[in-house]
């Protein structure tokens, strides 16, 4: 097996055309063991592996990765070749690395999807949570229309699911609460939550709110000063009457 001994893109290259070859055997154990002796072939070569990885963009714009199939099998040789020191699985740090260049413009919440993982998740990835994250960018929306919760996902998917609609609940609430404000900001006095009761008067401010409440209050204080005028009683007596009709 012949490597270049120079150059991130050749090694690439040459990584992607000895995997392909591999995946295209009769048998499951063929296949198995071929991808085997191919990462312990670059794991040999100091350097190598690393080389591959950072020759992957360029190798995808130089691949017609438009066919599903061929896209799945190069997704999948990604996989392998992030893997590091012979483990099966791949770094966190690795993993958002190599999502963000082979799913940019595929997943619609990679963005998402890589914060979440770099924030909340404390294992190295596996390679099943790998393929089944492909399987999730194709068949679920933005707005997580299409998620399964009874479905297969590992559980870092079904964890990612469930912090997205707390997002997307929170987003909600602060929506109509922004609604409601606009609404009692328009209609000046009127609160629109439901059980509201009408303004206190001691929390009125506007000159017009003032001049209503001092309505108010003439219309109820003064009322016995009207019945007192037409009284014939003397002022000492008639000032002794209002204060006696207002206890009444």
């Amino acid at each position: 097996m012949a490597w270049p001994t120079h150059g991130f893109d050749a090694a690439a290259v040459q990584a992607y055309r000895q995997y392909c070859g591999i995946i295209s055997g009769c048998t499951n154990a063929d296949t198995r063991e071929g991808l085997a002796e191919l990462s312990r072939v670059i794991d040999g070569m100091r350097g190598l592996r690393d080389a591959i990885f950072n020759g992957i963009p360029k190798l995808m714009s130089a691949l017609d990765l438009d066919d599903v199939c061929r896209f799945n099998n190069f997704y999948d040789f990604v996989f392998l070749i992030s893997r590091e020191n012979g483990q099966k699985n791949i770094t966190i740090q690795r993993a958002v690395t190599a999502w963000r260049m082979v799913l940019d413009g595929r997943f619609r919440l990679l963005d998402r999807w890589c914060n979440f993982v770099e924030k909340y998740q404390r294992y190295n990835i596996t390679e099943d949570t790998w393929k089944q994250l492909l399987a999730f960018s194709k068949w679920v929306n933005e707005d997580l229309e299409g998620y399964d919760p009874k479905g297969a996902c590992p559980v870092l998917v079904d964890d990612f699911v469930e912090h997205m609609h707390r997002i997307y609940h929170s987003s909600d609430c602060s929506s109509e609460m922004e609604s409601q404000l606009s609404f009692s900001n328009t209609f000046g006095g009127i609160n629109p939550l439901p059980g509201s009761k009408r303004k206190c008067p001691a929390r009125l401010n506007s000159n017009e709110d003032v001049d209503l409440l001092d309505n108010f209050t003439c219309s109820v204080h003064l009322a016995p000063l009207k019945r007192l005028k037409e009284s014939p009683i003397s002022t000492k007596y008639r000032v002794w009457e209002c204060n006696a009709d207002m206890y009444h």
